[in-house]
C-alpha cells in the first residue's frame, strides 16, 4: 500500500467487545472485504491475521491488543484488535486513548454483558465515538429487537438501526440497507445485492420511519418541512446529522450482520468510514493538548499535521527473547523516519531511534516514515515503556498518561531458588508488556508479590513466562503484611554483662517506651545526662532497637507506632563497646515488648465496590461478614451503586472471585491500604496459626 495521501481519509478503530463477541473474526473479514489479505484466517484454528500469541490461540480470546490496516472506498483503516474479556479488558482502555472512533459488538444472542456497559463506560471518558455491531446472527437463539431493546435499557443510549436482518439464526440471509433501502445476501460466499423480500419490506419500511424521524428531530427546520410536506432530508443531510450525533454520543447507530459469513460486513465499513471520526475530526472533539515537561503548568497544544512537531503515544510494548523490544505507536502530529532521533518526555532521555514498521497482526512491513494519524512500531528502544510521550528534540511535549484500573488479584510467587534470578527478570520483562501487571518484593514478608487483573490473567502470564523465558513457577495466597506494636508504657532494662577475665562485654540501658498514635512510625529521644553512658554508644543502643524492631514476639512482624527514650545506664571504661552497647539496647527493647501488651496490626482496606442495583444487598452482607464497615452507598447512573467500606485485607484476599460470583462478573472494585488497625485476639490466633 502506498502512502496515506490525506490525514481526513484516515480511520483509527478499536474494535471493542465483550470475550466471545467476534471481534477478530469481524476484524478478519474487514481486512480481506479491503484487500488486504488474499483469505481469511480461522480464530479456531489459529490461522487469523489478529491472533498471534500462543496463548491466544490455545484459549480462543484475544489477550492484548493487535493492529492491522486496509484501504475501504478510499479510506485508510488501522484496525485495533483489543481484548474482550474482562480480565485483559483494562489493555482495551489503553488503546481507546489512541483511537479516533470504535465499533462495538454485541452478539445476537447474548446481547448486552457486563463487559459491554464497562466498555461503552470507557469509550465515553476517551470521548471516542462508537458504532455498533449485531454480530453472529445466523447463531442459534439470536435475536435482533431483543437486542436493541437490550441496548437501549443498559447503555442508557438511543440505538438507531442502518440495517436490519433478513432473517435470524438459521433462516438468516442478509441485510437490508435503510438509507438507500437496498438488500444484500451472500450466494456462494460472495456478497451481492438483492431483492428487497417481502417478508421483511413492512419491518425496513418501520425502520426507516423511524430513522428518518430520529434524524430530522435533531434540526427545527428539517422537523418543520417533513410534518408539513413529508419531505425527507437530502441523502447529504441525512449523512451529516447522524455523523454529528455519532460523534456526541447523542445516538449509537447499529448495524448487523455476521462477522464469520462475512454478511453486513461492507455496511459496518461504509459506517466506519462515514461516521466515525478522522484525526481531524477528533481534534475539534478532543484537542491535542499535552504540557510541557519542565513546566507542567503550562498547556501546549498540537494539530494533527505534518508540518506540526512530531509527537506520538505508546500503546503496547513486546518484549522478544530473541528479537527484542518492539514499541507500538500512535504519530499524533509531524512526522516520524527511519533512525529519527526523538525524546521520551515521560522518561526524560533521548532515543537512538530505529526502523520502523506498519503491523498488520504479527507481520511487520517496513516503511520509512509514520506520518501523522498513523500507527506504526518502532524497533529496539532501550527506556520506552507504554504510555510514554515521544516528541521531536527541540519542542518537548508531554500527553496525560492512561490510569489503569489497580490490580485486583495478588498472589505470592514460588519458585526454585536457582531459577529465582530467571523468574525475577522474565517478570519484569512481561510486566513492562503489560501494564495492568504489578511485581514487587514485599519488605515485611520477603515474598515475591505478582498481582494483575484475575486468575485467568495470572494464568496466561505464568503461560507467557514458561514459553518466553523458560522458568516455572506457582503462585499462592499471599500473606498480608501485618505489623505489630505495644499498648502500654513501660520501664525496662538491658543489661550485658559478660566478665570472666580478660576484656569483656558489659553495657546496661534502661529505655521508656510508649506506644504512638497510629502511623505515627518512630520515634527515639535520647535523655541521657551526666554522661552515665558515653555519647559515641548512644547510636549502638539505637541501632540495636532498630534491629529488634524488624521482629516483634507476637508473630515476627515489624513492630511500628513506637517511641523509644534512653533514660538511664551504665558503662564500664575497658569492656563497654559498640557491640555491647547494641546488643543492650536490643534486650531492653524485646523486654519492652513482652511487658508493654504488644498486639497483631492489621492492614484495613479502603474499598470502592461498583455493582448494580439487583446485587446490593448481598455485596454489603457479604462485606459484613467479613469484618467490613459500609461508609456509605452512592448511585452511579444506568442502575450502578458504589459501595465504600473499610475491610481487613486478611479478608478479601480473593475478593475478585468472590465479586464476580454474586454479580455475574457484573461488579468492579478498586482496593488500597488505608489504615492499620489492632486485631481482636481471636482473629489474631487464626490468622497466627494461619501463618
Amino acid at each position: 500500500m502506498s502512502n496515506i495521501p490525506d490525514i481526513t481519509l484516515i480511520r483509527n478503530v478499536a474494535l471493542i467487545s465483550h470475550g466471545g463477541g467476534g471481534k477478530t473474526t469481524l476484524a478478519e473479514s474487514l481486512l480481506f472485504n479491503g484487500g488486504a489479505i488474499v483469505r481469511r484466517g480461522d480464530v479456531d484454528k489459529g490461522t487469523s491475521v489478529m491472533s498471534c500469541e500462543p496463548e491466544e490461540i490455545e484459549r480462543r480470546v484475544t489477550i492484548t491488543t493487535h493492529v492491522g490496516h486496509c484501504v475501504w472506498r478510499d479510506r485508510w483503516f488501522n484496525l485495533v484488535d483489543t481484548p474482550g474479556y474482562s480480565d485483559f479488558l483494562e489493555a482495551t482502555r489503553g488503546a481507546l486513548n489512541v483511537v479516533g472512533g470504535a465499533v462495538m459488538i454485541f452478539s445476537g444472542g447474548y446481547g448486552v454483558k457486563p463487559e459491554n456497559e464497562r466498555l461503552w463506560a470507557m469509550a465515553s471518558e476517551a470521548m471516542v465515538p462508537v458504532i455498533g455491531f449485531i454480530n453472529k446472527l445466523d447463531r442459534p437463539r439470536a435475536d435482533f429487537i431483543r437486542v436493541l431493546g437490550d441496548i437501549e435499557s443498559k447503555l442508557g443510549v438511543v440505538a438507531l438501526p442502518l440495517t436490519i436482518p433478513i432473517g435470524v439464526g438459521e433462516d438468516f440471509l442478509g441485510i437490508v440497507d435503510l438509507i438507500p433501502m437496498t438488500a444484500w445476501s451472500a450466494r456462494d460466499g460472495v456478497f451481492c445485492q438483492i431483492e428487497l423480500p417481502e417478508s421483511v419490506r413492512a419491518d425496513a419500511l418501520h425502520y426507516r420511519t423511524q430513522l428518518v424521524e430520529k434524524i430530522v428531530e435533531t434540526d427545527d427546520d428539517l422537523l418543520g418541512r417533513y410534518l408539513e410536506t413529508g419531505e425527507e432530508p437530502s441523502l447529504e443531510t441525512l449523512h451529516w446529522v447522524l455523523k454529528e450525533a455519532v460523534l456526541t454520543h447523542r445516538l449509537l447507530v447499529v448495524y448487523c450482520g455476521s462477522g464469520l459469513a462475512n454478511i453486513g460486513v461492507r455496511s459496518l465499513a461504509n459506517g466506519i468510514a462515514e461516521y466515525l471520526p478522522s484525526p481531524l475530526d477528533k481534534e475539534m472533539l478532543k484537542p491535542l493538548n499535552g504540557v510541557d515537561p519542565d513546566h507542567p503548568e503550562r498547556v501546549i497544544s498540537r494539530s494533527p499535521q505534518l508540518n506540526e512537531p512530531f509527537s506520538a503515544i505508546v500503546f503496547k510494548t513486546v518484549m522478544d527473547p530473541f528479537a527484542g523490544k518492539l514499541t507500538v505507536l500512535r504519530v499524533f502530529s509531524g512526522v516520524l523516519e527511519t533512525d529519527q532521533p526523538f525524546l521520551n518526555s515521560m522518561q526524560r532521555t533521548k532515543e537512538k531511534g530505529g526502523r520502523l514498521f506498519r503491523l498488520q497482526g504479527r507481520e511487520m512491513i517496513p516503511v520509512v516514515r509514520l506520518t501523522a494519524g498513523e500507527m506504526g512500531a518502532i524497533a529496539k528502544l532501550e527506556n520506552t515503556h507504554t504510555g510514554d510521550t515521544l516528541c521531536a528534540l527541540d519542542h518537548p511535549i508531554r500527553y496525560e498518561r492512561v490510569s489503569f484500573l489497580p490490580p485486583t488479584h495478588t498472589f505470592a510467587v514460588e519458585m526454585d531458588a536457582k531459577q529465582e534470578e530467571k523468574v525475577a527478570s522474565g517478570l519484569e520483562k512481561l510486566t513492562e508488556e503489560d501494564p495492568t501487571l504489578h511485581l514487587h518484593r514485599d519488605l515485611v514478608t520477603h515474598e515475591l508479590i505478582l498481582s494483575g487483573m484475575g486468575q485467568t490473567h495470572l494464568r496466561v502470564t505464568l503461560d507467557r513466562l514458561k514459553r518466553k523465558y523458560g522458568a516455572s513457577v506457582t503462585l499462592k495466597m499471599a500473606r498480608p503484611p501485618f505489623r505489630e506494636t505495644i499498648t502500654k508504657k513501660v520501664r525496662v532494662q538491658g543489661r550485658l554483662k559478660k566478665q570472666t577475665g580478660g576484656r569483656g562485654q558489659f553495657a546496661d540501658c534502661w529505655l521508656e517506651m510508649e506506644p504512638l498514635p497510629r502511623d505515627g512510625g518512630y520515634q527515639f529521644e535520647n535523655c541521657i545526662v551526666g554522661g552515665v553512658i558515653p555519647r559515641q554508644f548512644i547510636p549502638s543502643v539505637e541501632k540495636g532497637i532498630l534491629e529488634a524492631m524488624e521482629q516483634g514476639v507476637v508473630g515476627g512482624f515489624p513492630v511500628v507506632d513506637v517511641k523509644v527514650s534512653l533514660v538511664d545506664g551504665s558503662y564500664h571504661t575497658v569492656d563497654s563497646s559498640d557491640h555491647a552497647f547494641k546488643t543492650a539496647g536490643a534486650m531492653a527493647f524485646k523486654k519492652g515488648l513482652d511487658e508493654g501488651g504488644s498486639v497483631l496490626l492489621e492492614p484495613v482496606m479502603a474499598m470502592e465496590v461498583t455493582v448494580p442495583d439487583d446485587v446490593l444487598g448481598d455485596v454489603i452482607g457479604d462485606i459484613n461478614s467479613r469484618r467490613g464497615r459500609v461508609l456509605g452507598v452512592t448511585p452511579k447512573g444506568a442502575g450502578g451503586q458504589i459501595i465504600l467500606a473499610e475491610v481487613p485485607m486478611a479478608e478479601v484476599l480473593d475478593y475478585g472471585n468472590v465479586l464476580n460470583g454474586i454479580t455475574s462478573g457484573r461488579g468492579l472494585y478498586t482496593m488500597r491500604v488505608s489504615a492499620y488497625h489492632i486485631t481482636p485476639s481471636h482473629i489474631a490466633r487464626v490468622l497466627l496459626e494461619q501463618k
